[in-house]
């Protein structure tokens, strides 16, 4: 294949993903034009995130690499000491021409992005644009009003709360949002909930299409643009890094004053990760833990026009609340978990011991720790860093000041809001069954030494091309039996035993045997109102192939008005499935890669409303199956 061919196959991409790949194979062919006999910078590692996610996983990524010269081993790609620079360069070429040409045809220009921040000996990639050309707020001075560290700390996160307001960042993070697509997304959404109150009756919740677009975008946000970092990987040998110490060397904290230092496990190299807070280089390296992610997310809630703030709990978390025009409150959303108004989450599911929390905006500071918690009195016997007065006249002097300059009309609309949300905070509610669950966002073990983890299921089925055995596969399940079938291509059979441990979500929903009538189904917990249940199901990286035809057998019972609403999602696309009998087949979803089926129960009369809507009811010694998922494929064209 020529450069000009993989060039044509890398814009088939989206152009993120095409514009990432190029700016990493660009930086790969340069670090080894300069240092060509330096072995390491030859060789990487497959299991490398960077080089997976962003190069392997992207159309023309390894036909790129292949073309530079780099041959394919067990578990890495090797460009050999004998091969040519002469490949490398003209292979850049074509990759810079192909980012230049997108500038000339109107793409949205991007400044340098092959910064390396020197450390004596060592070097840690800042992985996004020169940051020396890259535009920073610059805050005016702080006046340091207090001499509690604790209120210093207050009044320094609200002075950097204005960064928010700065137009220019906004109108730069307003570009990078699909707007179009998630607004799309939340019409649909949008039109589904009314169309539920109405034919089935259900609580209006007052949802508008902001409330909707901010769900869409916090989905965004965690599956498509920000990265999670625990620890990065190594720089050398692409293996896993331990944390080790912080770096106190000036030429490091030149952008930032938290540099991590990383030591390697296998080869004992160090990596730096630098802790950024500017928004603005934020918005070009795109990963980092909570602080970043609410960061950058409470950014593009400012630049959408909502009035949204950053959230900081002294526990060592941080979120974004952004308040609802129709429903008149400020709404919690956390982007890591990507939750929507779930604020006591933290204290129920988490288990954490909550003190202070603290929200920021450009406008005003408020202490809004009631709104996370269900037990008030108990989290007032824990706070000790100030008193309750000494904490209220501070906010209530930082809040004025921020505010003299402001429109009578701006500053009487900010204190009626003020005043409704105060009183919303002295209510204790208790949790609901979303609330229950723990962290998602790390891995499980950095979780599990914060307490933080949670009971996780989230089964995903992924297909790969050893189980497709003439463009099929089945998979099935026996409410019966509680398991599992999934007959791979090898003539093997991949079981599952028991139901919730081959879903991906599920919520007040069981396993029903009823002993006398010899009978057994799933149906929601007793005394809820709704229960859910939904399967995932996706193809592997390396297969070739898209779905083509679903065919789909899944039987319910309904008694009384019991509902049972059963969709096929996948993006952007939505199919009800309405039979309770029978198989269904679609080509609904024919070229996508992954899809989801969800169940909704609701419904029914009486005490035993939960009975009246059943999934996959048989006898107790029946042998069929009464969900089965059959999926055809094709080649991608």
């Amino acid at each position: 294949m020529s450069a000009e061919e993989v060039v044509s196959k890398l814009k088939t991409n989206s152009e993120q993903n095409c514009d990432e790949a190029v700016r990493l194979l660009v930086k790969i062919a340069e670090n080894i034009v300069k240092d060509p006999a330096n072995l390491k910078i030859r060789s990487l590692q497959k299991n490398n995130s960077t080089i997976k996610n962003k190069i392997l996983s992207v159309k023309g990524g390894l036909e790129c690499l292949k073309l530079m010269g780099f041959q394919e081993n067990e578990s890495s790609f090797t460009l050999p000491s004998t091969t040519s620079v002469e490949k490398l360069q003209e292979v850049k070429s074509c990759l810079l021409n192909l980012k230049n040409s997108d500038k000339q045809q109107g793409a949205v220009p991007k400044v340098k992005q092959d910064t390396i921040i020197k450390s004596n000996n060592s070097n840690f990639e800042v992985n996004g644009d020169d940051l020396d050309n890259v535009k920073r707020f610059v805050l005016p001075p702080l006046k340091k009003q207090f001499t509690n560290p604790f209120l210093q700390r207050i009044e320094t996160e609200f002075h950097r709360a204005l960064a928010f307001d700065d137009k220019e960042c906004q109108k730069r993070a307003k570009k990078l949002i699909p707007l179009d697509r998630l607004e799309k997304n939340a019409q649909r959404n949008l039109r589904y909930v009314q169309t539920r109150i109405k034919n089935e009756r259900v609580q209006d919740p007052e949802f508008s299409i902001q409330d909707m677009l901010v769900v869409e975008l916090l989905k965004w946000f965690k599956e498509e643009f920000f990265s999670w970092v625990d620890s990065p990987d190594c720089e050398s040998c692409g293996g896993n890094t331990v944390m080790s110490h912080m770096s106190s060397d000036k030429s490091d904290l030149v952008y930032t004053n938290r540099v991590e230092v990383y030591k390697c496990k296998t080869c004992n190299s160090f990596t730096k990760f630098p802790r950024f807070n500017d928004l603005n280089i934020l918005l070009e390296t795109r990963r980092g833990r909570c602080g970043e992610w609410a960061n950058v997310f409470t950014l593009f809630c400012c630049s959408l026009g909502w009035d949204a703030r950053y959230v900081v709990d002294e526990l060592d978390h941080v979120w974004t609340e952004v308040y609802s025009i129709t429903q008149k409150r400020w709404v919690h959303c956390d982007c890591c978990e990507n939750a929507y108004d779930t604020p006591l989450m933290y204290e129920t599911g988490w288990n954490k011991k909550l003190t202070y929390i603290i929200a920021y905006s450009p406008d005003e500071v408020q202490d809004v720790t009631w709104r996370y918690s269900s037990n008030h009195r108990e989290v007032l016997a824990r706070r000790n860093k100030c008193s309750e007065d000494i904490l209220v006249n501070a906010l209530i002097t930082l809040r004025n000041e921020r505010q003299k300059s402001f429109s009578t009309t701006k500053r009487d609309y900010l204190t009626k809001r003020l005043v409704a949300e105060l009183i919303d905070l002295m209510v204790e509610r208790k949790p609901n069954d979303n609330e229950k669950f723990g962290r998602i966002s790390g891995s499980k073990e950095w979780r599990s030494a914060r307490g933080e983890i949670k009971n996780e299921n989230m089964y995903v089925w992924i297909i790969s091309s050893k189980h497709i055995v003439n463009n099929k596969v089945t998979i099935k399940y026996s409410t019966a039996l509680d398991k599992y079938e999934f007959v791979k291509g090898d003539d093997g059979v991949l079981i599952v035993n028991e139901w919730q441990y081959g879903v991906y979500d599920f919520s007040n929903m069981f396993r029903k045997e009823e002993k006398d009538w010899k009978t057994v189904y799933l149906a929601r917990n007793e005394g809820t109102d709704q229960g859910s249940v939904s399967w995932k199901f996706e193809l592997d990286k390396g297969v070739r192939k898209c779905i083509d035809n679903l065919s789909l057998k899944f039987n319910y019972q309904l008694y009384e008005n019991g509902v049972v609403q059963v969709q096929l999602i996948s993006d952007n696309k939505c199919v009800d499935f309405h039979n309770t009998e029978g198989v269904v087949e679609t080509q609904a979803f024919s070229g996508v890669r992954h899809f989801t089926i969800k169940a909704t129960l609701s419904g029914g009369k009486g005490s035993v409303a939960w009975q009246h809507a059943q999934l996959f009811r048989q006898s107790c010694d029946s042998k069929d199956f009464p969900f089965v998922l059959c999926v055809t494929f094709k080649n991608v064209e």
